[in-house]
């Protein structure tokens, strides 16, 4: 029986960022693994050289680029055999979408008519390591936004992928993305109440997974046979909750769950709301020293000024942004002044996820820069935050109305509006929902269980504003109508992951970057002896599961998590194996 582990002990009770400095047994070696079994003894040695080979460069200060590096991977499989001779890989682009058409409207229908009722669902695949069965699958779990470019990390795809053999589906979450459930026409509010949901969501992923071990040939579900083949689940932020999820209510289909930046705790409303953006403005301090300072001082300025202005059209010109991109609903500067607020934290909060590998090049140490200029105004510094925001790649990716235009003279305020009638900048997610139909779809989930109780505390660098169920009530239902009613404690008591370890959890991995504010509402600490956690100092969201994947400019913390990491799941898969002996 081939195995995965074959490593050096070491301690997981402990979190990383406790790890010592002069701790070098906190590393662990690569012995030779001749264990036989269905595998070849030359194949067992080959897999333990390129998984040295592969842990060397995620550790290495000269760790390759993402360029090289997959040059060096490439030619180490050609010299251990990988590369060829597999009947599994079908010499796809695992960047070009597949779709399946099988897809379930509705999961959970009683009504025999509607319950036939399928629609195509897109994903991305990748089978060029796998070995067949007995080996392990990646499910890589989308999220909260299309999945327009293909497998989204490295890591998993390029690292964890040749290391256990594995093969690697990467599902898009419905109603994200032009493919949904309801095609032709715009779902009506209570279709997306009954299906835009996280177990609809998760149902959808169990069901082509199913599909997809039967391509693989994986038929056997029993965990003692030498074919089975084990599940793992990836996902970061909100996929990371719903990785976590997968773990807790499909445990009989999925073996293990990677959870990195997982909101649990916000989920299910155990958070202090103000966690969320003091965490921001300690990443800001963090990123450039006295920003914290400049942007409370410049913000509380700007909110005098805007709210003494003559008119909204003064107060919109006065910060350069564009008077005819002013939403009508802002009618008066009281109003204008709460969502220009709002629209600096949550692009804060945008540039603070973003913020891996620490540097100047960051958007998050150019936005104090801004804030922290000696000759600007307030209300001038207002405009150069926004300018800089207009020309963030991230945020042009994410609001692509602007890209194109080779100068823009003002801000458009509007971009930051979901789709759909009654849009507003303050939406239910004081994180950001974002714009178009993916931030409609974001801003519906969270009016109705997906609920984060996220404030602005007195201790933060922004206006304090208190959040509230009854603020959110009231916004969603201008919104939506009176059927739509937030639920906080819907998910968690379907779910019941307020407690992890009495609802029988076991094998879940939660990573957090500490500079992230989701870390606010993750697990921080090992909450028994198979649910870990482990934690970046210089970590930002997600940084482990970048979309570059390991690199030379990763700093030591993430690399030494590369490494752990691989050998957590490494230790959990031969668990599983064990269970065929």
């Amino acid at each position: 029986m081939k195995k995965y582990g074959a490593v050096q002990e070491w301690d997981i009770s402990h979190d990383v960022a406790n790890d010592s400095e002069d701790d070098d047994t906190s590393v662990p070696t690569i012995t030779r693994n001749d264990s036989g079994g269905r595998f070849a003894p030359t194949w067992a040695r080959g897999i333990v050289v390129l998984s040295a080979i592969l842990l060397v460069l995620a550790l290495s200060p000269n760790c390759h680029s993402a360029s090289s590096g997959d040059s060096i991977v490439a030619s180490t499989l050609t010299i251990l055999g990988m590369a060829d001779d597999n009947p599994y890989d079908n010499d796809h682009d695992v960047n070009e979408p597949l779709f399946y058409d099988d897809q379930l409207v509705n999961h959970f229908s009683k009504d025999p008519d509607a319950s036939v009722a399928t629609w195509s669902n897109r994903y991305y695949k990748s089978t060029k390591y796998f070995k067949g069965p007995g080996s392990p699958i990646f499910i890589i779990i989308g999220g909260e936004g299309a999945l327009d470019h293909g497998m989204l990390y490295p890591f998993i795809t390029e690292h964890l992928a040749p290391r256990f053999s594995a093969a690697v589906i990467e599902i898009e979450h419905r109603f994200y993305g032009p493919y949904q459930p309801i095609m032709g026409r715009e779902a009506t509010v209570q279709e997306l109440l009954e299906l835009l949901t996280p177990q609809q969501a998760m149902a959808d992923m169990i069901r082509l997974t199913k599909h997809f071990k039967d391509e693989l040939d994986c038929l056997d579900y029993d965990r003692k046979s030498e074919l089975y083949c084990p599940v793992i689940t990836v996902g970061g932020s909100y996929p990371g909750f719903l990785s976590a999820m997968f773990r807790l209510v499909y445990p009989d289909f999925v073996d293990i769950a990677y959870a990195s930046s997982a909101p649990l705790k916000l989920y299910d409303q155990s958070t202090d709301q103000d966690v969320y953006y003091d965490i921001v403005t300690q990443a800001a301090e963090h990123a450039s020293k006295g920003c914290a300072r400049a942007v409370r001082e410049t913000l509380e300025d700007a909110s005098k000024l805007i709210m003494h202005a003559k008119s909204v059209e003064d107060a919109v010109k006065s910060m350069n942004m564009c008077v005819d991109s002013i939403p009508e609903y802002i009618d008066n500067v009281k109003t204008l002044k709460d969502d220009v607020m709002m629209a600096v934290g949550f692009s804060f909060a945008d540039y603070d996820m973003d913020a891996y590998p620490p540097g100047k090049d960051l958007g998050l140490y150019k936005a104090c820069q801004v804030f922290q200029h000696k000759n600007h105004e307030p209300l001038e510094k207002m405009a150069k935050f926004f300018e800089l925001v207009g020309l963030d790649a991230e945020f042009e990716e994410e609001y692509p109305s602007l890209v194109g235009e080779e100068a823009i003279p003002c801000f458009d305020l509007s971009i930051f509006l979901p789709d759909g009638e009654n849009a507003r900048i303050t939406t239910s997610d004081w994180s950001g929902s974002g714009g178009g139909n993916d931030g409609k779809m974001w801003d519906f989930q969270l009016c109705t269980t997906v609920i984060d109780p996220i404030g602005f505390s007195s201790e933060s660098m922004f206006p304090k504003r208190k959040w509230t169920y009854a603020a959110l009530t009231d916004y969603c239902q201008k919104r939506y109508g009176k059927d739509v009613v937030p639920q906080p404690r819907a998910l968690v008591e379907d779910m019941g992951f307020d407690d992890l370890v009495g609802n029988g959890a076991s094998r879940i991995l939660f990573t957090n970057g500490l500079q992230d504010m989701w870390s606010g509402g993750s697990y921080l600490e090992n909450v028994s002896d198979s649910i870990l956690a482990l934690n970046f100092e210089n970590g930002a969201h997600h940084s482990d599961l970048s979309h570059v994947g390991p690199s030379d400019k990763d700093t030591d913390d993430i690399r030494l998590g590369f490494v752990q990491i691989t050998n957590i799941l490494a230790k959990w898969l031969d668990e599983i194996k064990a269970e065929s002996e």
